[in-house]
């Protein structure tokens, strides 16, 4: 009677398991079909059209891509910058033996002119030990167009980088004061002061896709870590980079890719786009310049036009043109000066004279710039070389018998006084007073002359005669 009441009790516990066994494995197979639901419903064969919408972008024709001024032009690139900024401070024995150049190397727009920014860091923790009490006093900024680098003196020492160690460190430090907002590696950006700071772009997941976009920007002030959160439309025009450049391309080429559906993309490809290989930067009034080439999913010779995207406002605008690919210029400097075998860095599109031309730095093995070409976007086999920038327009120049409309441009901003227009020589003109100074400046300037009135705030640049070459209603 005991083994048979041990047995029936026995059976009895083992159903119970395998019901709890069996329940567990159920669930366990809900959450994952769940999951798989979600992960189909998510993908782009139900959201293409969102997919493709995650960006807004303006179409232009190459006649309205911003007019170059080469003196603003960054020539050289970021491995460059780096070998640059790294040997200089190499230099200098005081620095060197406590500190190393961070590996940042973000580019700015600083003064309407590119550069590159990266602090100092802590050569090892011994060193930490012995100099965290005072902080890092200087960064160092290499100038894009010259390559001329300097180690800039800070009033106030760093106290909060990516070298501090415990709450000092500039992740930590954020995650601690914000454990709910979402964001990636802080970018080290310096104001109009010269003043050190990081700038975190915070993100929010957006309902149905798995694409996150910029919700708002915390900046961290790296001399005392005070952090103040602002909404897109209140960053600070300093700040120049919110909008990153990775993810900004991805969703270009999600643009490019799902315009016409997912079956279209998969299938027929046509009027598929995508961004070409290598991207840049440009600087462009006080803000930096997101710059890539756009070319058909076929992946051939030729680009179809050109992206700018405004890093700080997210603003992006495709110019049209057909066009040599950024490759296929590169190839063609280098085929020019083969005997050198010099590497070409990434070309940049210019308007010179309403011409759209590839402008590059040429690297000798030692990865520095020891000439420059300008190569022709559309016959891309035409290709000049010259020793410096200015002898390489002046060829261009003699070449093509024309003068090159390359003046110095400052930034200006105000408030309209005094409006008035005129038709010259075929072209509406509008008069204004900034502190009493006249200034013109064409409609064909902006679509927004058209509307402007007294008492508007504007930002923009300014030439000879006073003419403004770029206008902003702010």
């Amino acid at each position: 009677m005991r083994h048979g009441r041990a047995a029936n009790e026995l059976n009895i516990e083992g159903l119970h398991f395998n019901k709890l066994g069996g329940g567990l494995l159920l669930a366990a197979g809900l959450i994952f079909a769940l999951a798989g639901l979600v992960s189909l419903v998510t993908s782009s064969f139900f959201q293409a059209k969102n997919y493709a919408n995650v960006v807004s972008i303006t179409e232009k024709d190459f006649k309205d891509f911003p007019k170059s001024d080469t003196s603003k032009v960054p020539i050289l690139d970021r491995s460059t910058a780096e070998k640059i900024g790294d040997r200089y401070l190499g230099s200098l024995t005081d620095k060197v033996s406590q500190y190393v150049a961070a590996d940042t190397y973000t580019q700015l727009t600083v003064d309407g002119k590119p550069y590159r920014v990266t602090p100092l860091e802590y050569a090892d923790p011994i060193k930490w030990f012995n100099n965290q009490a005072k902080g890092i006093g200087e960064y160092i900024k290499v100038d894009m167009v010259t390559g001329n680098a300097e180690l800039v003196d800070l009033k106030t020492p760093m106290k909060y980088s990516d070298s501090e160690y415990f709450n000092r460190d500039v992740k930590r430090h954020l995650r601690i004061k914000y454990p709910t907002k979402i964001f990636k590696t802080p970018s080290f950006e310096v104001d109009d002061e010269g003043n050190p700071f990081y700038v975190a772009t915070v993100y929010q997941k957006q309902f149905g896709l798995g694409v996150p976009r910029p919700s708002s920007v915390i900046i961290l002030d790296a001399t005392n870590g005070e952090t103040k959160e602002y909404s897109l439309d209140e960053v600070p025009e300093w700040v120049d980079r919110v909008y990153p450049a990775e993810e900004t391309i991805q969703q270009i080429n999600y643009n490019g890719k799902y315009k016409d559906g997912f079956w279209n993309a998969l299938i027929s490809k046509k009027n598929v786009t995508q961004t070409t290989e290598g991207y840049n930067y440009l600087s462009i009034g006080n803000d930096i310049y997101l710059y890539t080439g756009v070319t058909s999913a076929n992946a051939d010779e030729s680009n179809l036009g050109f992206i700018l995207e405004n890093m700080r406002t997210g603003e992006i605008t495709k110019y049209n043109l057909a066009s040599a690919t950024e490759e296929s210029a590169r190839a063609s400097a280098e085929g020019a000066v083969q005997e050198k075998a010099y590497k070409a860095t990434f070309p940049i599109l210019v308007n010179l004279n309403d011409k759209p031309l590839y402008i590059m730095g040429l690297k000798d093995n030692a990865g520095l710039v020891k000439e420059y070409a300008l190569v022709d976007a559309v016959e891309y086999q035409n290709v000049i070389v010259a020793a410096t920038v200015d002898e390489l327009l002046s060829k261009y120049a003699n070449k093509n018998d024309l003068e090159l409309d390359n003046e110095t441009v400052e930034n200006i901003k105000g408030v309209v006084s005094d409006l008035k227009s005129a038709v010259i020589k075929g072209d509406t003109v509008y008069f204004f007073k900034v502190d009493g100074k006249i200034y013109k400046v064409k409609a064909s300037v902006s679509d927004d002359l058209p509307y402007l009135e007294n008492g508007q705030s504007f930002e923009g640049q300014v030439g000879k005669d006073n003419y403004i070459k770029t206008f902003k209603v702010k």
